[in-house]
């Protein structure tokens, strides 16, 4: 049974934790990075939240967005979400961005909208937040391998994916490929580079599959690099004996080419040398966040995330992507903090990239309240924050809906407005207790469009009794 927690109402109480959090390693936007009490494997660093609940200048034009605003019902037949995927089919990769990982109606969203990107759109690769080989039994369960989803659904670290709206997806996508050509078929896979030990696991199984004797040579540096981080004691990353290693694996797989593929193929010889990639990222960023120099961690990862998107687009030969995460990553960056994964991905794709971020106005959330990710309780956002974006969503008589930022500054007052915002607003599962949280951002910079839900409830996630 959850509870539900009320975070203060005392604005200057909210003001002090936000201080506070922003001088460790508390992020304030996705999920917090703190490896020294509570490690995680749902860590994410992220820049320091500050006070930003002075309302704008300009008097809140809800008249206005409720003009350019498209209604929507969270329903397969919602002639509303027909309009918004036609709308986000304008661009070839589209970023959808939660900024409550702890949402019911976050996990219903992007179910609906990848349904009628892939159907009537033509999109073919789903690439989801999470370690670039985290996704491989969810891939073969969708292409119609011997995967169960109950089995796919167990295999992925984070936490946020096990729900029932994303397991319907999965569902559905198998159906839709079944006796498809290859090339017709949508691929689902991880683009993260946090974390070292499922890319280490990848690497393993490939060379004993195409090279076990050279594994042999190798694995004593390789195999404890196979375990979680937080499960390793006193772990030490980028030392000179993982370098080492690391050139040696990239050295091998390149002179050994003709070999592998003839073992292989193309395709998994290409995605054991990404493995070897992503794996110098996933150690450069721990041993940044170990060193508690986040924004350096940051750094690191989401630039590696925005490069495995692009790469993961050239491998499968696709396109049309559609790229589920946190919107901390998938949402532009304003101002002079570490770069975040969709702004790489508008500075290589320009007008190609869409970001979507899905936004609530007050309600309740789920948060974790073990290491495990297993326990889950029920929390109020108690917002809309004062001066944030969803403040004046809020206002709008649609109780969802979408609101695409270059329709709505046709209308001068609506591109005013969305000049003279500062903040959007974030739950955050290591502050769960304080709701609804302002993060400096503006909207009309960092945003291409939103879907906005004014009263949200929990997601349940598979562990939550």
């Amino acid at each position: 049974m959850t509870t539900v927690v009320m975070p203060s109402t005392d604005e200057s109480t909210r003001r002090r934790f936000l201080a506070l959090a922003g001088t460790g390693a508390a992020a304030l936007a996705g999920c917090a990075t703190r490896t020294d009490t509570s490690p995680s494997r749902t860590a994410t660093a992220t820049e320091t939240p500050t006070d930003t609940s002075a309302p704008a200048d300009t008097d809140p034009p809800a008249d206005a967005i409720e003009r350019a605003a498209v209604p929507v019902e969270l329903t397969a037949d919602s002639p509303g979400l027909d309009t918004v995927a036609a709308q986000l089919a304008g661009s070839d990769l589209i970023g959808i961005g939660e900024n409550s990982h702890g949402v019911a109606a976050f996990k219903t969203v992007p179910q609906l909208l990848v349904r009628r990107l892939v159907e009537t759109h033509d999109y073919r690769l789903l690439a989801m937040e999470g370690t670039l080989g985290d996704f491989a039994p969810v891939d073969d369960y969708v292409a119609g391998g011997d995967t169960s989803l109950d089995d796919a659904m167990a295999a992925l670290d984070f936490y946020f994916w096990r729900t029932e709206g994303v397991r319907r997806l999965f569902a559905w996508l198998r159906e839709f490929n079944d006796g498809r050509p290859d090339a017709e078929r949508v691929t689902v896979r991880g683009y993260d580079a946090q974390f070292h030990d499922a890319n280490a696991t990848a690497i393993r199984d490939y060379l004993d599959r195409v090279d076990p004797a050279y594994l042999s040579t190798v694995e004593a540096d390789l195999d404890p690099l196979t375990e979680p981080h937080y499960e390793r004691a006193d772990p030490a990353y980028m030392t000179p004996s993982q370098e080492s290693l690391v050139e040696s694996l990239r050295e091998r797989l390149r002179s050994r080419r003709s070999e592998y593929v003839e073992r292989s193929s193309e395709s998994a010889w290409r995605l054991a040398r990404r493995h070897v990639w992503t794996l110098e990222r996933a150690l450069q960023f721990q041993k940044h966040l170990h060193a508690e120099a986040y924004a350096a961690g940051k750094r690191v990862r989401d630039a590696a995330m925005a490069a495995n998107v692009s790469w993961l687009r050239d491998w499968t030969g696709s396109d049309r992507v559609v790229v589920l995460g946190n919107a901390n990553h998938t949402m532009r960056t304003d101002g002079d903090g570490p770069k975040r994964m969709g702004q790489h991905l508008t500075d290589e794709f320009g007008d190609d990239y869409y970001s979507l971020g899905l936004l609530f106005g007050t309600g309740t959330f789920a948060a974790p309240t073990n290491h495990d990710r297993t326990a889950f309780e029920t929390y109020a956002l108690d917002g809309p924050v004062e001066g944030t974006l969803e403040a004046t969503l809020a206002e709008v008589d649609h109780p969802r809906f979408f609101l695409d930022f270059e329709t709505a500054r046709a209308d001068a007052s609506l591109g005013t407005w969305l000049d003279g915002l500062s903040s959007v607003q974030f739950s955050v599962p290591r502050a769960a207790e304080r709701g609804a949280v302002p993060l400096p951002a503006s909207p009309g910079v960092v945003y291409d469009g939103v879907v906005f839900v004014r009263r949200v409830s929990p997601a349940a996630f598979v562990g939550d009794g």
